[in-house]
């Protein structure tokens, strides 16, 4: 694992009321989200990034009302019309 060093001003923990571990986790989470909302990532690689498994990343998204799915309609559509021509 590679380390990136992070600076945060201490009113930042204490404004959160987060130790730094707890703001590092959680920053963790939200970065994958962004990367995952933005197509950065798979959903995947972001649940890597979190430190989650990829379903308890999937639970995660789900509660914020986040799509686990990235497929537009017209995807959809067409997959679908593909699978009836098999």
């Amino acid at each position: 694992m590679i380390q990136i060093p992070l600076q945060v001003d201490p009113s930042i923990l204490i404004s959160l009321n987060k130790s730094p571990n707890e703001f590092g986790e959680e920053l963790k989470l939200w970065a994958a989200i962004g990367f995952y909302e933005h197509g950065k990532l798979s959903l995947a690689k972001a649940a890597d990034v979190a430190g989650y498994h990829r379903l308890d990343f999937e639970k995660a998204l789900a509660k914020l009302n986040i799509p686990i799915s990235l497929l537009e309609i017209d995807d959809v559509m067409a997959d679908l019309a593909f699978l009836e021509k098999l």
